[in-house]
Formats: C-alpha cells, sequence, structure tokens
C-alpha cells in the first residue's frame, strides 16, 4: 500500500512562513515541540470566544463536524454545499494542500464569500497569505470564490448591556490584496511540501524570524549568560557581533562602535561596577515631594468586553498597591485593593484610591505614563472621577527616569532598565521566586479567577498571589528611593 503522503494545512503554511525549520518539526515531529505556553492558549481562548460571536450573524448556518475524522468532514462539507447556507469549518482539499473557512457565506451565481475571523482589531500584513492560502485550497477543490473579508474587533465599540455582535465585529474586504498575493502563496506552499517532505531537518541560521517561535529556546541554546543579545537597543549589532564569534558582552571590543548607553554597559560588564551619575540622582531625588505614594496596578484586557462601558481591548485596572510615605526616614504604610471578579472593578478601585490619596506629595510609579493613562481611560468612563483624576497628573514622578537615562546601571541589569531588572540588582528583592512573577502573568491569572471555572481555594491561592505581587511592585520602589537615597549619603 502506498505511503499516504501528509497535508499542507493553512497552520503548517503560516509557520513555514516563518521558519521551514519550525514547518518541518510542526509536520513531522510535532511531540518534540515545547507546549504552547499559557499566553498563547489565552489567545486561542478570545479567539473562539469571537468566532463564537461571528456565528451568532448567520444563525441558519451549518457547523461541519470533524469529530468523525478528516474524510467524514470532507465528505459532510460537500453535502452541506448543496444547501446554500452560511458554513462554519468548511474543509477541502486541493491536492496536498487543506484548509477550513471560518465561514463560507453564499453569494450570487453560485459563489461564495470567504470570512475570515480574527480577534485582532485590525487587519494584519500576515493576515492576507491566512487567505490567499484558503482561497486557493477552495478554488483549487471547484469552490468559487466572490469576495474575501477579514472580521475582526471594532475597537470603537462600547458594551452597554448583552453583547452586540454586530456592533462589536466589523468586515474589512481584502479580496485585492489576497488576489496580488496568489502567485507567491501558490509558489511557498509548493517549496514548503518540499521541505516538509525532507527526510531530514534542515538547518536555519537564527535571525530575526525567531521572535516569538515555539523553538526560540532551543534554535537559542548556545548563547552564553550576559550574552551581546541583551545589548541595550542593540538590533543589527548584535549579530554583526555574533558573526564576528563574540556571543559575551565583556568581549565586546573597545574599538566597536557603540552609543553612550551601549558603551557604558558594556564598561559596566567589563569592570562589574555600577555606573553612577550622583548629581542626577541628587536632582531626581530633590524632585520628590512627601508625602510619597508609591503607585502600582495590574490590568486586563479582553477582545470581547466582559463589562458595560468597556471597549475591546481597553485597559482594565483590576488591583492597585500603595505605599505611602509621610516623610524621610519613616516606615511606610501599605494599601492595597484586589477585585473579585463579580463586576467592574474601575468604580470601586477609583473611589478607595481617592480617599487613600492625599491633596499634597509626589505620586511615584515606575514608567508613570502607565498609571496615569490607566487613570485617564477610567476618567472617560466615569467622568465623576475626572477633575480629580487630571488634579493627580502634575504630581506623578517616573521612578524610572534616573534608570533610563543611565543616571544608575548596575550590570546585573543585564541591558535592560525595567523594574523587574533594577529591584534585585539594588536591593535584596527578586522575582523569579514569586508564584507570579510578571504583569502578563498577573493579568492570565486574574482572568482565570473572574471568568474561568476554579474552586473557591483556588481562587483563594490566586488572590493571595496577586496580592503578593502587586505588593512588592511598590515596596520594591520604595526600597529602589532608599538605596539612590544611600548612594548620595
Amino acid at each position: 500500500m502506498a505511503e499516504k503522503k501528509q497535508l499542507l494545512t493553512k497552520s503548517a503554511f503560516l509557520l513555514g512562513l516563518q521558519c521551514d525549520k519550525l514547518l518541518w518539526m510542526y509536520q513531522n515531529q510535532r511531540e518534540l515541540m515545547p507546549e504552547v505556553d499559557e499566553t498563547t492558549q489565552a489567545i486561542f481562548r478570545q479567539g473562539h470566544r469571537v468566532g463564537d460571536l461571528a456565528k451568532t450573524l448567520y444563525p441558519d448556518g451549518i457547523e461541519i463536524d470533524w469529530s468523525a475524522g478528516h474524510e467524514q468532514g470532507i465528505a459532510q462539507t460537500r453535502a452541506a454545499l448543496r444547501q446554500r447556507k452560511p458554513l462554519f469549518e468548511a474543509g477541502f482539499v486541493h491536492g496536498r494542500l487543506h484548509a477550513r473557512a471560518d465561514i463560507l457565506k453564499p453569494a450570487a451565481n453560485g459563489r461564495w464569500d470567504l470570512i475570515e475571523v480574527k480577534s485582532s482589531s485590525k487587519v494584519k500584513e500576515e493576515h492576507i497569505p491566512d487567505v490567499a492560502f484558503q482561497k486557493q485550497v477552495y478554488e483549487g477543490a471547484g469552490i468559487r470564490i466572490h469576495r474575501c473579508y477579514l472580521m475582526h474587533v471594532d475597537t470603537s465599540y462600547v458594551r452597554d448591556g448583552e453583547v452586540d455582535p454586530e456592533g462589536l465585529l466589523q468586515r474589512t474586504e481584502v479580496t485585492d490584496e489576497v488576489t496580488a498575493s496568489a502567485d507567491v502563496v501558490r509558489s511557498e506552499a509548493k517549496r514548503m511540501i518540499a521541505v516538509m517532505s525532507a527526510k531530514k531537518c534542515p538547518e536555519v541560521p537564527v535571525g530575526s524570524h525567531c521572535a516569538e517561535c515555539a523553538l526560540y529556546g532551543d534554535c537559542w541554546a548556545f548563547l552564553p549568560e550576559r550574552h551581546v543579545f541583551s545589548l541595550t537597543y542593540g538590533g543589527q549589532k548584535c549579530y554583526e557581533l555574533m558573526d564576528q564569534g563574540i556571543l559575551k558582552v565583556r568581549d565586546i571590543p573597545d574599538d566597536f562602535p557603540l552609543r553612550e548607553k551601549q558603551a557604558i554597559q558594556v564598561a559596566c560588564e567589563k569592570s562589574r561596577k555600577p555606573h553612577m551619575r550622583l548629581e542626577k540622582i541628587e536632582e531626581f531625588l530633590g524632585s520628590l515631594a512627601y508625602p510619597l505614594y508609591f503607585l502600582d496596578f495590574e490590568t486586563f484586557m479582553a477582545a470581547v468586553p466582559p463589562y458595560d462601558r468597556m471597549s475591546p481591548y481597553e485597559v482594565i485596572p483590576f488591583q492597585f498597591s500603595l505605599h505611602v510615605l509621610e516623610a524621610l526616614g519613616k516606615s511606610g504604610k501599605h494599601h492595597s485593593y484586589l477585585a473579585d471578579g463579580s463586576g467592574d472593578p474601575r468604580p470601586e478601585l477609583l473611589g478607595m484610591l481617592k480617599k487613600l490619596i492625599g491633596r499634597t506629595g509626589s505620586i511615584v510609579a515606575f514608567n508613570a505614563s502607565y498609571e496615569t493613562r490607566i487613570l485617564y481611560l477610567c476618567s472617560r468612563r466615569f467622568s465623576e472621577f475626572a477633575g480629580w483624576i487630571e488634579s493627580l497628573r502634575p504630581r506623578f514622578v517616573d521612578l524610572h527616569v534616573p534608570f533610563w537615562q543611565l543616571d544608575y546601571y548596575h550590570p546585573d541589569q543585564q541591558g535592560s532598565t525595567s523594574l523587574k531588572a533594577v529591584l534585585p540588582a539594588m536591593t535584596k528583592l527578586r522575582y523569579d521566586d514569586l508564584e507570579i512573577g510578571d504583569g502578563q502573568t498577573a493579568s492570565l491569572r486574574f482572568a482565570e479567577m473572574a471568568f474561568g471555572d476554579v474552586t473557591p481555594a483556588a481562587k483563594q491561592d490566586i488572590r493571595a498571589a496577586l496580592e503578593t505581587y502587586c505588593h512588592q511592585d511598590t515596596e520594591g520602589m520604595v526600597e529602589i528611593v532608599k538605596a539612590l537615597q544611600r548612594l548620595c549619603g
């Protein structure tokens, strides 16, 4: 019996556009690939939620059932075509190519409109070959495609009551762009069939295409600690150094052309001593007016807004931590808020914060533009807080500034000026021993607690981990200011 040849699916085709090695592994050794991470899984869940809402726009649609296997799905698709109704997940094969359409909608003269549903807020460049591949498969299988559309979320939509799919989703026609890319897609598909059919995995040099790749950890495992790709704003210089066989920052030659900040980083790496501009640090500390309010928000966003007065991908604060230092040398007080997930957290969060922040004193945040933006977004939805929020703006002080300007830089920061890099370099506090150690994980855990199917005990565990993480952000800022004060005597 002849060996059954692999099909090139749309998913595999899109991977092949990124990297031949990724394509080959996906087709031939998928069991060796890393598991999908939490962030990607969350994106998938959002996509499924948007896809389900898109289907409600076509109430007479027919969904193809693929649970019985590939051949049955194809047969069911062919049978459903004769009914001339919208089809969901209709699948076709053309040669060694296979694709399933999110939505096929009947059009005039026996033709069909192809609608690809995305949870993004706009049409992206990578969406065009996605749709073009599908169109090639369907037309090759004898399905006449009339027009091609991308259906995506409309960020101008504001929820008011039940989610309105008509308001949430909008269609953008991409027929011309898809047609223009047809030849490239056709040749790429042919090339990828040869790649995935090869007996050996192709060797692919690392490069910028590796970003956000499942194989990143494997392909870049050759890098040592404190490698040249940690060079701040390194860009193409990092690849130039790698091509010269230079992999460690400390090995960068003295005559290699560097920007000022890069030169400071390299010098610190070689000396293993921090770089300081004490006069600038003193100037920054002198800008602080007591009492000091160290503020940090944790936020989430969603493609489908769960609350009224919320738009798709609007950033919503669900937690704050606030450390208050009344005077220099005094111990601080800590206050916090964490939503329970039962409703929109913004009114309660703002009300509590308004009571805690006095009329005078600096509000200190690390990358303060983020906190001020969150407050501004809240003021647009809850006008009763708008005047108070506007009065806070001039009082914000950005603790990131002395580090971004490299008034202080420690080699252990390894090119980063983020709070996660600065804090362990200057204090004894670290994030790698916390259950939740970054904002993205915090957002995922809150969504799990608020909207997922978790037990009361699991909710309590998540709440405790969130409280610990957010507390450390503001406590860490307090400790950084104290460390800067000690440097200046």
